[in-house]
């Protein structure tokens, strides 16, 4: 065999190859494209909780938002989308910046943060990655109009459900070390306002597995993103880490409810059949 027709068989080889090769980095860019297109649309979500979660605060309307990731505009559409859902109260669950990158525009920040508290009363714990960013986090959220409630309460009334009382508790974040319930969580032996109804927020959802010794009946939480990349065929989405099973919506917890939102912001390429929300739930 001659070496030019060896050549003239490899030619069509690779021919097939640099297709292939094409056909994957198309793929790969459409794939990129669509993820960072959906990371970008946020969407507005009304979730009813399960019947009994919360005694006796029936009718009560939380707007949920977590996990920003330094991303302004969809910070400022969740803004503009509050303003249409008229909640009684407004909670953030921490993750306003993402630790490695560089805090700026903190004005424009503490802008949309006082649209949303301009709303309905607003309250914040604080999440894993605004331990980097402390000051200027709690500075935000103070400027913004925002409660922090960092491993502590705030007895919460609202007058358009004939006053009804609540118990509204936020906790430090468990992976940075300032997770302390016993500074204002009651324990399950003491009697002390048992009968009003207490909401946890907690920026993990793991928190919960700390807890089982306090008193609470509804724990919000963020930190998921909802897993990210949900999958066609696969029950877990491919980005749930900690071996986290409750990735976003209602979960039973024992004898409790646990809501998780999937959050604003991402990290990483983006997002597949997993959009960023901000949460209306409704207690039944």
């Amino acid at each position: 065999m001659t070496t030019e027709s060896t050549s003239a068989k490899k030619r069509p080889l690779l021919r097939k190859l640099l297709y292939a090769a094409a056909a994957v980095i198309l793929l790969g860019s459409l794939l990129a494209s669509y993820m960072y297109w959906e990371a970008n649309h946020l969407r507005f979500s009304e979730n009813a909780a399960p019947a009994g979660c919360v005694p006796r605060l029936s009718g009560l309307r939380i707007l949920v938002l977590s996990d920003v990731h330094t991303n302004l505009p969809l910070l400022e559409k969740a803004a503009q989308m509050a303003e249409q859902a008229k909640p009684d109260m407004i909670v953030f669950l921490g993750d306003l910046y993402t630790d490695f990158m560089r805090a700026t525009h903190a004005g424009d920040y503490m802008k949309q943060m006082k649209r949303l508290s301009s709303i309905a009363p607003s309250y914040a714990c604080l999440g894993n990655h605004d331990m980097a960013l402390l000051d200027n986090v709690e500075r935000i959220l103070k400027a913004g109009g925002f409660t922090l409630l960092r491993n502590s309460a705030a007895f919460i009334t609202i007058p358009r459900l004939d006053n009804a009382e609540f118990k509204l508790v936020g906790l430090g974040d468990v992976r940075e070390g300032d997770f302390f319930p016993d500074r204002c969580m009651s324990p399950l032996e003491f009697a002390e306002d048992s009968s009003m109804p207490t909401i946890v927020l907690c920026h993990n959802p793991k928190g919960r597995e700390l807890l089982d010794g306090y008193r609470w009946d509804l724990m919000l939480s963020g930190h998921t993103h909802g897993g990210q990349i949900k999958l066609p065929f696969f029950s877990t989405p491919l980005l749930m880490t900690e071996g986290e099973t409750m990735s976003s919506g209602f979960y039973p917890y024992k004898d409790k409810h646990i809501f998780v939102t999937p959050g604003i912001g991402y990290m990483g390429p983006g997002r597949f059949n997993c959009p960023p929300e901000i949460n209306l739930i409704t207690i039944p």
